[in-house]
């Protein structure tokens, strides 16, 4: 008999404190450059619901890009 894979996502909605904590983590990994709030909050959220633990997201691939 097979298992079925769990999938690698939660449906589960992070709390206010959870991605609060996790967007200052990203905040302090992206050098404390202000002006970024939302993104980080975004990407904490969608990093919460995909179960990414913080230590992971030092090898993020992307960046955020700034514009002039």
């Amino acid at each position: 008999m097979r298992k079925e894979a769990k999938p690698r996502y939660s449906s589960a909605r992070p709390t206010e404190d959870d991605i609060r904590d996790y967007a200052y983590h990203l905040y302090v990994q992206d050098g404390c450059i202000p002006g970024h709030d939302l993104d980080h909050w975004l990407e904490a959220e969608c990093c919460l619901r995909a179960n990414i633990p913080k230590q992971y997201t030092r090898t993020r691939l992307h960046r955020h890009i700034h514009h002039n």
